[in-house]
Protein backbone atom coordinates (compact mmCIF):
# COMPACT_ATOMS: atom_id res chain seq x y z
CA UNK A 1 0.00 0.00 0.00
CA UNK A 2 1.37 3.41 -0.99
CA UNK A 3 1.67 5.95 1.81
CA UNK A 4 1.59 9.70 1.65
CA UNK A 5 3.20 12.16 3.99
CA UNK A 6 1.96 15.73 4.25
CA UNK A 7 4.02 18.11 6.37
CA UNK A 8 2.87 21.64 7.19
CA UNK A 9 5.80 23.88 8.14
CA UNK A 10 6.04 27.38 9.53
CA UNK A 11 9.48 28.65 8.52
CA UNK A 12 11.26 31.61 10.06
CA UNK A 13 10.89 34.29 7.33
CA UNK A 14 14.55 35.27 7.78
CA UNK A 15 15.52 31.76 6.61
CA UNK A 16 12.78 31.04 4.06
CA UNK A 17 14.89 31.28 0.89
CA UNK A 18 17.68 29.19 2.43
CA UNK A 19 15.17 26.61 3.66
CA UNK A 20 13.49 26.34 0.26
CA UNK A 21 16.85 25.78 -1.43
CA UNK A 22 17.76 23.02 1.03
CA UNK A 23 14.38 21.26 0.95
CA UNK A 24 14.17 21.30 -2.87
CA UNK A 25 17.62 19.68 -3.07
CA UNK A 26 16.61 17.19 -0.37
CA UNK A 27 13.49 16.24 -2.34
CA UNK A 28 15.40 15.88 -5.60
CA UNK A 29 18.02 13.70 -3.89
CA UNK A 30 15.27 11.53 -2.38
CA UNK A 31 13.61 11.06 -5.78
CA UNK A 32 16.92 10.18 -7.48
CA UNK A 33 18.34 7.89 -4.81
CA UNK A 34 15.40 6.22 -3.07
CA UNK A 35 13.51 3.80 -5.33
CA UNK A 36 10.57 3.85 -2.89
CA UNK A 37 10.18 7.65 -3.02
CA UNK A 38 7.55 8.12 -5.73
CA UNK A 39 7.05 11.89 -5.41
CA UNK A 40 8.32 14.80 -3.34
CA UNK A 41 6.63 18.16 -3.82
CA UNK A 42 7.42 21.43 -2.09
CA UNK A 43 4.61 23.99 -1.94
CA UNK A 44 5.14 27.58 -0.77
CA UNK A 45 2.05 29.52 0.23
CA UNK A 46 1.28 32.59 -1.83
CA UNK A 47 -0.98 33.86 0.95
CA UNK A 48 0.91 33.23 4.18
CA UNK A 49 4.61 34.14 4.24
CA UNK A 50 6.75 31.40 5.70
CA UNK A 51 4.22 28.60 5.24
CA UNK A 52 5.54 25.57 3.35
CA UNK A 53 3.85 22.24 2.70
CA UNK A 54 5.68 19.06 1.73
CA UNK A 55 3.65 16.39 -0.07
CA UNK A 56 5.51 13.09 -0.40
CA UNK A 57 4.47 9.68 -1.69
CA UNK A 58 6.24 6.39 -0.94
CA UNK A 59 5.77 2.89 -2.31
CA UNK A 60 4.99 1.58 1.18
CA UNK A 61 5.65 2.17 4.87
CA UNK A 62 9.07 0.48 4.63
CA UNK A 63 10.13 3.00 1.96
CA UNK A 64 9.03 5.90 4.16
CA UNK A 65 10.84 4.39 7.14
CA UNK A 66 13.98 4.02 5.03
CA UNK A 67 13.72 7.67 4.00
CA UNK A 68 13.12 8.81 7.58
CA UNK A 69 16.16 6.83 8.86
CA UNK A 70 18.54 7.83 6.04
CA UNK A 71 21.75 9.79 6.51
CA UNK A 72 20.56 12.50 4.14
CA UNK A 73 17.35 12.93 6.18
CA UNK A 74 19.43 13.41 9.31
CA UNK A 75 21.59 15.96 7.46
CA UNK A 76 18.41 17.79 6.37
CA UNK A 77 17.17 17.86 9.98
CA UNK A 78 20.52 19.15 11.21
CA UNK A 79 20.63 21.93 8.60
CA UNK A 80 17.01 23.09 8.90
CA UNK A 81 15.94 22.42 12.49
CA UNK A 82 16.61 25.98 13.64
CA UNK A 83 14.62 27.38 10.69
CA UNK A 84 11.37 25.56 11.47
CA UNK A 85 9.07 27.31 13.94
CA UNK A 86 6.33 24.69 13.84
CA UNK A 87 5.74 21.34 12.13
CA UNK A 88 2.57 19.28 11.69
CA UNK A 89 3.02 15.87 10.09
CA UNK A 90 0.19 13.76 8.63
CA UNK A 91 0.64 10.16 7.54
CA UNK A 92 -1.90 9.07 4.91
CA UNK A 93 -3.02 6.06 2.91
CA UNK A 94 -2.82 6.88 -0.81
CA UNK A 95 -6.10 5.95 -2.46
Amino acid sequence: MRVGLVVHLDIDPDHLDEFLDIVKKHGAYSMENEPGCLSFNVLRSTEAHGKVILVETYADQAALDSHWDSDHMQAYRDRTGHMIRQRERYLNEVM
